[in-house]
């Protein structure tokens, strides 16, 4: 795309001095203005009206017309202005490098872009979603009289960093100059140029309540009127990092993740900009267009990390351990896709590391029936079978029987599920309590209670159908069995084309609600990490642990049988970071509601704050142009107001003070690159 060269505003002075140097400033737009993809290296993307930089994938290249600057004159000072559409990271990462200009926007790619020159000529600057950036660049990468060209970079791994391309938030070159001589400098007249308009005040809506996770949660439903401000503000105290309740430990009800072996925190070690999950999994064309149907495969990743020495996998699978203890989970629900290969290697490891880790995290092997592992020979599976539960860390229970489980147990019969605990008993000497997940408990629970100990549903992701849905935990201890409880936060899943409403943080407090109300024995979490399906309560890059940190008090309190006292301050957001409706600037196929019948909860654009107080606050949230206040109560509290486009953030001030404050580093766009459904989260813990 050629731009249109426009010179915002000019100026020169002349020194009085004869022998003084003359001086000039101007503001630039650019030229010439794309980005480039290495997944999709022959790909020309001048046509979006974005620009992206990511640390190794996406480049985006400028060209700025420097003409102006008489040749000879001498640079005191260049200055690159960029506007931040979206950004992922809270990292300093801008990185700007001088390249050969010539190119055409329209016709360059990632196999025939220009190479970089030199160091950066900037110090890492943060993007800031709907902020500026503003890098000082060192001015010898300026071309007087010329064409200057610019390669962005953000060196921070998944950095997500989307930049405005065109008007008033397109790119600026802001530079200054000297030039020595007598000779009188030209002064032409400014261009004038538009102040930007102010965002106009919107209503401020009542914001909406949502269900009560539990019956003894301090949920309010009634906004009250906003707090008026104390005339004095008080000193802000210290924000809290810490949890704002006391996380219970293993007892009797016990809480399990269910672990998808594909997606570990690493897969390669590699820097995370450079990665498997960056280059194949998160990026449009990953995998050679494999993905590209659909927009790419994951629209999320684990937390990242650098590259480790030595054992990283297991170093890896340790911290995923450690993570899961710390938010009060007591084992993982170790999905078996196979049973041979780097699945099965994963599975085995994660049990190892269990033991080595020393906190008495369990494992509980789970034989995937949609899987090769689920259509292996039964000698080999009850081989597996004795052989993971031979590991120390391997659940039992009480009686000594280890605890063996199948995902969508139903794909086989009774009878067949007989046999495998036959040839356990008589084959391995393993006597194994057997506790299946149906995908549809209801036509097969009584078939299956002869033959277990306790049975699980995978469950639905929305709160509608999650509180209408019938009481299986009373049916299971009718049956004699006991009940796993399926809690889930959130579905939605690019691959396959379908997603469910989560309404926010609603479907995790429904789920909660519904295990405790209804007297489940066990939870479990669906689930620790499949990004495919983005229903991750893993730390990630677009929630790090506020799904842990909410899910968390909601399991102390079915551990514990109570609510855990709130004994910090903390302000939790989830949005998305489009509207439901919004159309991708990349072609591909659309998610589309999986969930139908009169209870399922439809789609909406809401932005939900959720608080956890030791006293009342005053709450305001700022939602693009939009401000909302209301003062929420001691304990815990959620609302939701309407989605808009912009920056969203929230504070909680007490007394004048502030105690708690976020802002997302997810900004909301209406033309996002892919569809992307899932809830991002922010904290005010960090």
């Amino acid at each position: 795309m050629l731009l249109a060269a426009m010179v915002v505003l000019v100026s020169f002075s002349r020194a009085d001095d004869a022998s003084a140097a003359d001086s000039g400033s101007v503001t630039l737009t650019p030229t010439q203005a794309t980005f480039t993809s290495s997944a999709a290296p022959r790909t020309n993307y001048a046509q979006y009206d974005v620009l992206v930089s990511t640390s190794s994938v996406y480049r985006t290249y400028l060209t700025f017309d420097t003409s102006v600057v008489p040749a000879g004159a001498t640079v005191t000072n260049a200055e690159l202005r960029l506007s931040v559409r979206t950004s992922a990271t809270r990292t300093p990462g801008l990185a700007v490098r001088s390249v050969p200009a010539g190119w055409r926007a329209s016709a360059v790619t990632s196999a025939n872009r220009p190479t970089a020159r030199g160091a950066a000529l900037n110090a890492p600057v943060t993007a800031v979603p709907g902020a500026t950036m503003s890098a000082r660049l060192d001015p010898s990468g300026v071309v007087a009289g010329g064409a200057t060209s610019f390669e962005v970079l953000y060196d921070v791994r998944a950095s997500g960093v989307r930049l405005d391309k065109l008007g008033s938030k397109g790119p600026r070159l802001v530079l200054t100059w000297t030039t020595g001589g007598s000779t009188a400098a030209p002064t032409p007249t400014p261009t004038r140029t538009t102040a930007t308009p102010r965002p106009s005040a919107s209503a401020t809506p009542r914001p909406s309540s949502t269900p009560r996770p539990t019956a003894t949660a301090t949920v309010r439903p009634t906004p009250t009127a906003s707090a008026a401000p104390s005339p004095t503000a008080a000193p802000n105290p210290p924000q809290s990092t810490r949890l704002p309740y006391q996380v219970a430990g293993t007892g009797q009800a016990k809480v399990f993740a269910h672990y998808f072996t594909p997606y570990p925190i690493s897969l390669d070690n590699a820097a995370p900009s450079q990665d498997y999950y960056a280059r194949n999994y998160l990026a449009p064309d990953g995998e050679g267009g494999a993905h590209r149907e659909y927009g790419g495969l994951l629209r999320d990743r684990p937390v990242e990390r650098s590259p480790l020495s030595g054992d990283w996998k297991t170093t890896d699978a340790r911290t995923e351990i450690d993570q899961a203890v710390d938010a009060g989970i007591d084992g993982f629900i170790v999905d078996l896709l196979n049973l041979e290969n780097f699945h099965w290697e994963r599975a085995v490891r994660m049990a190892d590391a269990a033991q080595a880790d020393g906190r008495g995290f369990v494992v509980i092997p789970q034989l995937d029936m949609t899987t090769s592992a689920g259509k292996s020979d039964i000698d080999l599976i009850t081989a597996k079978f004795a052989e993971y539960v031979a590991k120390p860390s391997a659940y039992r229970l009480p009686d000594g029987r280890p605890v063996i489980s199948a995902f969508k147990a139903e794909a086989k019969s009774v009878d067949w599920w007989r046999q495998v605990l036959t040839k356990l008993r008589t084959d391995h000497g393993v006597d194994a309590a057997f506790m299946p997940t149906f995908l549809n408990a209801v036509d097969n629970m009584e078939a299956f209670a002869p033959i277990t100990y306790a049975q699980g549903v995978w469950g639905t992701r929305n709160p509608g159908n999650i509180l209408a849905g019938r009481n299986f935990a009373a049916q299971a201890h009718e049956l004699g069995d006991q009940w796993l409880a399926p809690v889930s936060v959130q579905d939605s899943r690019p691959m396959q084309g379908v997603f469910q409403e989560a309404a926010n943080l609603e479907t995790l407090r429904a789920s909660w609600q519904r295990a405790i109300e209804d007297g489940a024995d066990m939870v479990q979490l669906v689930a620790w990490n499949d990004y495919s399906e983005n229903t991750v309560f893993a730390p990630s890059v677009h929630h790090g642990n506020v799904f842990l940190d909410v899910s968390g008090y909601y399991g102390t309190q079915f551990k514990q049988g109570r609510a855990p006292a709130v004994t910090g301050d903390a302000v939790y957001l989830t949005h998305r970071m489009q509207p439901v409706d919004a159309k991708p600037q990349l072609s591909h196929d659309l998610m589309e509601l999986m969930s139908g019948g009169t209870t399922s909860t439809k789609p909406r654009d809401t932005v939900e704050v959720q608080t956890f107080l030791t006293a009342p606050a005053a709450v305001t949230v700022r939602i693009g142009g939009a401000t909302h206040t209301y003062t929420a109560p001691a304990g815990v509290d959620a609302r939701s107001f309407p989605l808009a486009l912009g920056t969203v953030s929230a504070s909680a001030t007490r007394s004048g003070a502030t105690i708690a404050r976020v802002t997302s580093p997810f900004a909301v766009v209406s033309s996002p690159l892919v569809q992307d459904l899932q809830y991002v989260a922010a904290s005010s813990r960090g």
